[in-house]
């Protein structure tokens, strides 16, 4: 914008000077090298075609002087130049103070070209005055943006108000903007302030095509550009809902934002940012979600700092609030070529109602009418390296004595002693299964299941099941490095007590609402249940074939065995298929286990005689066994 008003000063000054000297000896004053194609002389009109003048870069089209008086003492009433290209240089105009009353007469100028290293601008304008106060109007279209404005000269300072504008980035050698901003696409207004530095302030009104409103303040004092961003986070709802969209992937979303956010660029290379929002009338949507739109509301508010270069971000004492339900957070990541990430989540003391009144219906499923009391906290730490995996970490100290349930649509006590529940299997059969041998004459207490069906059972599925509340920090660690080292959710860290709540109560689809309904129901089993009882209960109602439910009815549909009596191979072959019962069926279909699979067995077996769960004998039996299928 300021090679603009250099260029109109340039020529304005320059022609300026026709007035009292002859046209040549003038223009040569200018610039000793200047050649002119064509003048003519009329009265009240003054025409030069083509003028070149080398020393300056300066080429003039066409350029019409309107004068009065007599030829040797000319008054210049206005100027109109038409067409040229000026190639500016960084000393022209570097003596003349802004403002510093010099003379100039009113002018036009029409199609004229600035070519300011690989960038251009065309521009046109009108220049009102012939004094310091007055103004130039001016309209720019170039291959970075375009705009129209207007540079007023006043006794102390210029400066320009450029009242709408539309650009996706600067012209180069102008201002070097700080990198974030580079490919923005904005259109606003700025005013623009000149003496020794450039303060300018405005508004964007589109952001990459969003309707938007961010109020923007732009400072180079310090010798380089200092830049605020801020604004209404109302104004940018659009912005937000895309972006959201964006880094959620296959999700709809919808919210009413309100609060501000703010963005300070310290310096070329750092951002400070603020965030106090609040997120009202959230309503999200996505089968991985829940099976219903889930409404909600949250807060979030945080100061951090961020460097482009290696995109290191940090945010200390942050707050998020879903709900009633607050969450203090700190966050250190770098998310450059060695992404890692290190995020604390806690709470000192969260309290049971503000629990159950904050989480969403749609997440709850069958534990709607859920209410609880009392007292809970929790500090979660989490870290992530995507270049090594194993490097990263999991830790939770969660203390849930001081919760209580005070109303609960699943009853768990029941499970003690009896109860039921309805098993579906892969192949679309269900059954509803009883609890007890009174009501189930096939049920097979803990006492007669195979005394090598634990220890297996453990080290295919949870190792720590006897020491731990349900939860276990190894199996979730394992399964975060698991997950980012395969770049796909391929191990979810579920313990036996967690799967066992699945079977026991809740659908088969996978969602993040089942996995809240699973925490809950994994707590409850444990608080209620014996070890000894989830284990039996587990060997009875699990799926391990079509229309199989339990190990019993899975050693004689495999083998044609009772369960007590299969051998400890047979025992390490039905555990290695509960994670995938129908995926492995082909085994069967084909009577023939794969050697890898036969290998895997073995490993099984070494793992649980070094661990001392099946005693040597049986571990050499079984590792000199083979599986066979029954006819």
């Amino acid at each position: 914008m300021f090679s603009a008003v250099l260029v109109c000063l340039f020529i304005l000054f320059g022609i300026d000077a026709i007035a009292s000297l002859p046209v040549l000896s003038t223009l040569r004053k200018i610039d000793p090298s200047v050649s002119i194609g064509n003048i003519d002389i009329a009265p009240g009109v003054l025409l030069l075609e083509d003028a070149h003048f080398s020393g300056k870069d300066l080429f003039l089209r066409t350029v019409v002087v309107y004068w009065s008086g007599s030829l040797f003492a000319p008054v210049i009433d206005s100027i109109l130049v038409h067409g040229g290209t000026w190639k500016p240089r960084l000393s022209v105009g570097a003596d003349e103070e802004p403002g510093s009353g010099r003379i100039l007469p009113p002018g036009r100028f029409d199609n004229f070209e600035i070519v300011n290293g690989g960038d251009s601008a065309i521009i046109s304008g009108v220049f009102s005055g012939r004094s310091s106060g007055d103004s130039l109007n001016l309209q720019l279209e170039s291959s970075w943006g375009m705009g129209t404005g207007t540079v007023f000269f006043g006794e102390q300072r210029d400066s320009i108000h450029v009242s709408w504008f539309h650009c996706s980035r600067l012209p180069a050698d102008l201002i070097t903007m700080p990198q974030l901003l580079n490919g923005f696409e904005i259109e606003g207004s700025v005013s623009v302030s000149r003496s020794d530095h450039i303060h300018a302030e405005g508004l964007i009104t589109k952001v990459d095509g969003e309707s938007a409103e961010v109020y923007f303040e732009l400072d180079d004092s310090s010798g380089s550009p200092e830049v605020r961003l801020s604004t209404d986070l109302e104004n940018v709802k659009d912005v937000l809902i895309d972006q959201a969209e964006t880094l959620l992937g296959d999700v709809y979303i919808d919210f009413e934002p309100s609060g501000y956010f703010s963005l300070e660029f310290i310096d070329e290379n750092t951002v400070g940012v603020t965030a106090d929002a609040m997120l009202d009338s959230i309503r999200m949507y996505s089968p991985a979600l829940a099976g219903d739109t889930v409404t909600t509301a949250a807060a979030l508010r945080f100061n951090g700092t961020a460097c482009i270069s290696t995109w290191d971000v940090s945010i200390d004492s942050g707050s998020i609030v879903f709900g009633n339900v607050p969450v203090s957070f700190d966050l250190y990541g770098r998310f450059n070529d060695h992404s890692r990430l290190s995020l604390r989540l806690w709470n000192d003391s969260l309290y049971g109602e503000d629990i159950t009144s904050s989480v969403p219906h749609a997440l709850l499923g069958p534990l709607e009418g859920l209410q609880l009391g009392g007292e809970a906290s929790f500090d979660i730490l989490i870290e992530l390296d995507w270049e090594n995996p194993d490097s990263s970490d999991f830790h939770a100290q969660v203390d849930v004595s001081g919760l209580s349930v005070r109303a609960s649509p699943i009853s768990i006590g029941q499970l003690r002693y009896g109860g039921s529940c309805l098993m579906r299997d892969s192949w679309g059969s269900r059954r509803r299964i009883y609890l007890d041998t009174l009501t189930n004459h096939g049920f097979m207490l803990f006492d007669s299941l195979h005394p090598s069906f634990e220890g297996l059972l453990k080290c295919a599925e949870d190792a720590t099941f006897r020491y731990h509340d349900g939860f276990c920090e190894y199996h979730i660690r394992n399964s975060i490095r698991t997950n980012m080292e395969s770049g796909e959710f391929t191990r979810g860290g579920s313990t036996i007590t967690m799967q066992l709540a699945r079977n026991l109560f809740l659908g088969r689809e996978k969602t993040f609402a089942r996995k809240i309904q699973e925490v809950f129901l994994t707590w409850r089993l444990e608080a209620y249940l014996s070890k000894n009882r989830m284990l039996e209960i587990y060997a009875n109602i699990v799926e391990m074939g079509p229309d199989v439910f339990g190990f019993g009815e899975a050693a004689q549909y495999y083998f044609s065995r009772d369960f007590p009596d299969l051998s400890t191979r047979q025992v390490a072959y039905l555990v290695s298929i509960l994670p995938g019962p129908r995926l492995y069926h082909r085994f069967y279909r084909n009577n023939s286990v794969p050697y890898y699979w036969e290998n895997y067995l073995d490993r099984l077996i070494n793992i649980c005689e070094n661990r001392g769960w099946i005693d040597p004998d049986s571990a050499s039996r079984a590792r000199a066994d083979s599986i066979v299928f029954s006819p």
